[in-house]
């Protein structure tokens, strides 16, 4: 199979680049529905990479530094791969008040929650991208990996399943409250030729 860095030109980046920016969109229009606030998005990023490789890209980056709830929703069908959410724990304490839940949080009440906005985040944001490009995407139900983790403990040997893949990077933050969210998407290997063929299904229609 062909390297998968060598199929993702600057093009297909390009396009990429659109679809996700429509999709995560969508995410951010989402979570603003549920906390009743502004959400801030950055732009996407996007690394074509040895998973080896990723923790050197990410591990000097600031959102990363601080203490991490990590959660992973698995998908599947003409892509395949994962969406990872990290929320930090500082705005993890928030999640009740945003939620507007009422009552004792205990650690059950907060597993639910953290859960719902995986689900919500990973949902909207792959099924923007689904949608635009004609394909449809199942998924699993969304698990949490590790609290007050880093992502020194995410990123290590054995602790991803993919090898080689292409890597969404998307950071949120809710305005006014100390709760952020970085997303990471992690398409396996077989799945960027699907890909690649929808993206230039799109260039085509410009």
């Amino acid at each position: 199979m062909t390297d998968p860095s060598q199929q993702f030109n600057e093009d297909r980046s390009d396009a990429l680049q659109e679809v996700v920016n429509i999709a995560m969109g969508q995410a951010g229009d989402a979570l603003a529905k549920l906390f009743d606030t502004f959400v801030e998005l950055s732009v996407p990023k996007f690394y074509v990479c040895d998973i080896a490789e990723l923790h050197d890209i990410l591990s000097h980056k600031e959102t990363y530094q601080e203490q991490l709830t990590i959660l992973r929703q698995p998908f599947s069908g003409r892509l395949r791969g994962e969406g990872v959410v990290l929320l930090n724990d500082s705005g993890v304490r928030e999640l009740a008040g945003l939620m507007g839940y009422e009552g004792e949080i205990t650690t059950n009440n907060q597993r639910e929650m953290i859960l719902d906005v995986c689900s919500i985040l990973v949902g909207a944001c792959l099924n923007g991208i689904a949608s635009q490009m004609e394909i449809v995407v199942s998924y699993t139900a969304p698990s949490l990996i590790a609290t007050k983790s880093t992502i020194d403990d995410f990123i290590k040997p054995g602790s991803i399943d993919w090898k080689y893949a292409l890597v969404m990077e998307v950071f949120l933050s809710l305005e006014q409250y100390s709760f952020s969210s970085n997303m990471l998407f992690f398409l396996s290997k077989d799945s960027f030729s699907p890909l690649m063929e929808n993206l230039d299904q799109l260039l085509g229609e410009l």
